[in-house]
């Protein structure tokens, strides 16, 4: 059993590397966690919220072994991710501007609400929240891929 293990962890391809983050979100409102890359492992979590940010740690055929904001880890089928770019707010409050700089305010978003991303700048995040638009610095966000 040993050396099955040791076969697979040696074939899984890494995602991205430590200095560049990949970011991706989940396509689904309900979406399994396993603890191994195939629907033999258990699921030791379930997702119940489409959107949610998740970071593309490895795969592995067609999982993908992700990680969520708070560390938690695990591997999803392919066909439970979206590529399309969400974050999640990590400050108490984060303020949605009207440019990007510290311009007109235009709401403000309390923590662990999810953005949609439609823009990446260098320090700013152009976002929607609730069909309203804006931007918000990238420093109060989690899920942000580099530019």
């Amino acid at each position: 059993m040993r050396s099955v293990f040791f076969i697979l962890i040696t074939t899984f391809s890494l995602c991205a590397d430590a200095t560049a983050p990949t970011f991706a979100s989940l396509k689904s409102s309900e979406v399994n966690l396993r603890v191994g890359p195939g629907k033999e492992y258990p699921i030791n979590w379930t997702f119940l919220r489409a959107n949610l940010p998740v970071m593309l740690v490895a795969e592995f055929n067609e999982w993908r072994k992700i990680k969520f904001i708070d560390n938690t880890e695990g591997w999803v089928h392919q066909n439970m991710i979206s590529r399309k770019n969400t974050a999640i707010v990590t400050s108490g409050y984060t303020v949605l501007y009207k440019y990007a700089s510290d311009s007109q305010p235009i709401a403000k978003i309390e923590k662990n609400v999810i953005v949609k991303i439609i823009k990446n700048d260098k320090d700013w995040v152009k976002a929607e929240v609730n069909k309203i638009k804006g931007w918000i610095k990238k420093e109060d966000l989690w899920g942000v891929n580099e530019e």
